[in-house]
């Protein structure tokens, strides 16, 4: 009975990152954060502009952030991953806009690595794509269509814990009306950047989810 194994499964690289990402502690002034926007011709604009906003509120909390693409450029799938893997990311941030052929689709739903086939998952990956979708549906009227475990290439091959938002429904009148307003794509930049914040607290120091406010951040020194 002594030699029998007591303590299953767990994924010891998963386990050693967030080990490290808890060493690290709270600051992000040393973190490195890639923001992709989804190139695609119907969307690029508003993600690319969703993604300037994150950039902007995370470079002035000391965050280096990367983006996949420029305002007018379209590289592959496979180009932003090399592009990601190649700048030592803390994390990763996908953004993108749904579709479907009924406009009655709506809502945001956020996509981590993971197989619930094969029992595997990122540990940093689902906390983060969990965090991201409270505080966005905390602080937006978009539906919440929950977090979801997916094997996609962007989600399985970037070394980095990545995950992918989809920011409602480009076909549904709701949602591209609220993604029209620049006012709503500040709220989700924001929301994004708490989440990110949240990941690097501690228990103890986390706060209400749609609480925290970037200026709670500067104040309490997080900053640096």
């Amino acid at each position: 009975m002594r030699l029998m194994r007591t303590v299953t499964g767990g994924a010891p690289t998963e386990l050693r990152a967030q080990a490290d990402r808890v060493k690290r502690g709270p600051a992000l002034a040393d973190k490195v954060i890639v923001v992709d926007p989804s190139p695609r011709p119907e969307i690029s604009d508003l993600t690319f502009d969703i993604a300037q906003k994150i950039e902007g509120r995370l470079i002035a909390l000391g965050v280096t952030v990367y983006l996949t693409r420029g305002a007018t450029s379209a590289p592959t799938e496979s180009e932003r991953i090399n592009f990601i893997n190649g700048t030592d990311a803390d994390l990763v941030i996908s953004i993108g806009i749904d579709n479907y052929k009924n406009e009655k689709a709506n809502g945001l739903a956020t996509f981590f690595y993971g197989s619930d086939q094969h029992g595997i998952h990122s540990l940093v990956g689902e906390r983060f794509a969990t965090l991201a979708q409270r505080e966005i549906s905390a602080r937006t009227d978009l539906a919440n269509n929950r977090t979801h475990a997916k094997t996609w290439d962007l989600l399985r091959l970037t070394k980095a814990p990545t995950i992918r938002l989809e920011l409602g429904y480009i076909t549904s009148p709701k949602d591209s009306a609220r993604l029209a307003d620049g006012n709503f794509r500040d709220t989700v930049a924001e929301g994004l950047v708490i989440a990110i914040q949240r990941l690097f607290l501690s228990a103890e120091e986390d706060a209400k989810t749609g609480t925290l406010r970037i200026e709670d951040l500067r104040r309490a020194g997080i900053r640096n």
